[in-house]
């Protein structure tokens, strides 16, 4: 080889590796506010990671505040590329995401109040490794799913106080999904649609009595301010939902644009963050307890006798989920029996992740 010929072999190798090498800059769109904990407070602490692992490699700009993509708007924003990457609260998309949906909006009031927040993560991991039409109703609709996070357990926060079953009659409470509306219509009060933005001004003007949230959900919109009632959906913190509520998501084709080695870490992170995640929810949590009884909030929790009452007048939310999934053409009986026998073998400890 000559001389020259030797020197522009170099030059395009340095060149190559220059490009291949060159800074990959992202957008992650977040809905809530930027210290709102499930989707604000872990996602800077998943960007980070990211950007450390990937040696700056990967750089992510966590845009919040609903300023890019509304919470309501999370998926359309990340399949047209509006931005790279996001979160969402799965139970807001029941036509789009049916099974992310009907999972996480089923609130089996004996199941939940024995899983944590880290099972109920590892759970929805393990369904989605193991239930191909889960991955696939994001890839049909150009998104990833790469990180889960569970939220606190929902509660009511209500402007008049609710401390038995009795005290829900005639309540007009928001609701969201297909399962807490039906929890709500068992108690005796009326479920209410309603976007999280509208909340606060509901509840101040008396449009509802009581809103479904989790306690993070609640600070972050300053729901206290407004209303100084706030009881669980069991004799402690509540009935977690049956999945992970909360996704991260990144659009598809983007993700094939990126080297299999950045890939390949954004996954190794993810998988990292899930006891940060729980970590950061359960903390996050405590606090919200904290500033919450600070401004007057009294809490309250449903009894054991209570509870067990409320889930005997719940139609068969089981059932339930497998003839809504089974009327979307999916395998409904099949897709419930899998989640039963992971949640159960969890409960009993025979699987631990």
């Amino acid at each position: 080889m000559k001389v020259g010929q030797f020197i522009a072999a170099i030059l395009l190798v340095v060149v190559s590796t220059a490009s291949s090498a060159q800074t990959i800059n992202w957008v992650y769109a977040n809905g809530y506010a930027k210290n709102h904990p499930n989707v604000g407070v872990v996602a800077d602490e998943f960007i980070g990671r990211l950007e450390k692992e990937t040696n700056g490699r990967l750089k992510v700009r966590h845009v919040a505040g609903g300023t890019l993509l509304k919470p309501e708007n999370m998926l359309e924003g990340l399949r047209g590329g509006i931005a790279q990457m996001g979160s969402a609260v799965v139970l807001f998309f029941p036509g789009q995401l049916p099974i992310s949906a009907t999972l996480a909006g089923v609130t089996d009031l004996d199941t939940g109040n024995k899983i944590d927040a880290a099972g109920a993560t590892a759970i929805t991991i393990r369904l989605l490794s193991e239930v191909p039409e889960f991955a696939t109703e994001y890839e049909k609709l150009g998104l990833k799913a790469i990180m889960w996070v569970s939220a606190p357990p929902y509660g009511i926060i209500a402007t008049k106080p609710i401390a038995k079953l009795q005290d829900f009659q005639g309540k007009k409470i928001r609701a969201f999904g297909t399962a807490l509306p039906k929890l709500l219509t068992a108690a005796g009060a009326a479920p209410v649609s309603m976007a999280y933005g509208e909340i606060y001004t509901s509840l101040q003007t008396g449009v509802i009595d009581g809103a479904f949230s989790d306690v993070n959900g609640m600070t972050a919109g300053k729901f206290e301010e407004v209303a100084k009632h706030m009881i669980t959906t069991g004799p402690k913190d509540g009935a977690l939902t049956a999945i992970a509520a909360i996704v991260y998501m990144v659009n598809l084709e983007e993700w094939k644009k990126l080297p299999s080695g950045v890939q390949k870490t954004i996954e190794k992170v993810a998988k990292q963050m899930t006891p940060a995640a729980v970590r950061i929810v359960a903390d996050s949590a405590q606090a919200s307890v904290k500033k919450m009884e600070k401004a007057g909030v009294t809490f309250r929790h449903l009894s054991q006798a209570e509870t067990d009452a409320l889930a005997r007048k719940i139609p068969n939310v089981w059932e339930a989920a497998a003839k809504t999934l089974s009327d979307a053409k999916l395998p409904g009986d099949a897709i419930v029996r899998r989640y039963r026998g992971i949640a159960d073998a969890y409960i009993k400890g025979t699987w631990k992740p």
